[in-house]
């Protein structure tokens, strides 16, 4: 039941602000169960892809998904999603699954408070954002944008942390769009990249299929919710709650690690 409860909780975050998954699921599993971080990361990664994808066609209902912009992020998602994965199969043949368990808690504590820190103030528009359009006819532009990809893949695939809450920061500083349309992108980058991540843990083992099934009967009719309740609560309102959380998540994993 605790397990649904923070998979619905998750997914409406997740369809509210594109952010909930990685960033705030995956710590709590990982306090609130016995499993080991990778098999966490990986179910959770998995149980993500099929929220996002309920996600993306509610948000595509609502006309807030720009696939021109999710494109170029997802032409770096690819590549940074493998290379996140054959630099975790790296760390697997070097450390044991205690060192292991403890490096990849440390990299999510890290993200956490990252994500604390800038989240308000990008969220509340403190810090100056781009003020011309977007040219995608830039080469600049567009591999700016490339680049972001491969950056947030290579860390979904690490730790699962990115596709939401660290895409968010950069898409906010870069993309002259309304909140919405963001969070609906970034939710169809999310499905791509967590769809690659999870087919990846899946094939190396990390799955488990009772936590998979608890987490979806909440997160999916969570992201239903949040995704339509877009239109109706600012998201800028949610930006401190979110960096108190982040903040006290992550000082949690480091004391338990």
């Amino acid at each position: 039941m605790l397990v649904t409860l923070l998979g619905f909780v998750a997914g409406t975050l997740i369809g509210l602000t594109g952010t909930g998954g990685g960033v705030l699921l995956t710590p709590l599993l990982l306090i609130f169960t016995p499993f080991p971080a990778v098999v966490v990361i990986g179910t959770d990664i998995l149980n993500g892809a099929a929220t996002k994808l309920l996600g993306v066609i509610e948000h595509r209902r609502l006309g807030q998904v720009h696939w021109r912009l999710a494109g170029y992020l997802i032409a770096g998602s690819v590549p940074g999603t493998l290379g996140g994965m054959l630099f975790l199969t790296y760390l697997k043949s070097h450390l044991a699954t205690s060192q292991l368990d403890h490096v990849l808690r440390v990299i999510l504590a890290i993200a956490l408070f990252s994500v604390g820190l800038f989240m308000p103030f990008v969220r509340n528009g403190q810090l100056r954002r781009q003020a011309e359009p977007l040219d995608f006819r830039s080469r600049g532009k567009a591999a700016r944008l490339v680049a972001v990809g491969a950056l947030v893949g290579f860390l979904v695939a690490l730790t699962s942390i990115g596709s939401g809450s660290l895409l968010m920061l950069f898409l906010l500083l870069l993309i002259p769009l309304p909140v919405a349309g963001l969070v609906g992108t970034d939710i169809a980058f999310g499905l791509v990249t967590m769809a690659l991540a999870g087919t990846f843990h899946f094939w190396m083992g990390h799955f488990n299929g009772t936590l998979f099934f608890q987490l979806a009967a909440g997160s999916l009719p969570g992201v239903m919710l949040g995704s339509r309740l877009t239109r109706w609560i600012p998201e800028r309102y949610f930006s401190w709650l979110f960096s108190a959380v982040y903040f006290s998540l992550g000082a949690r994993l480091l004391m338990a690690g």
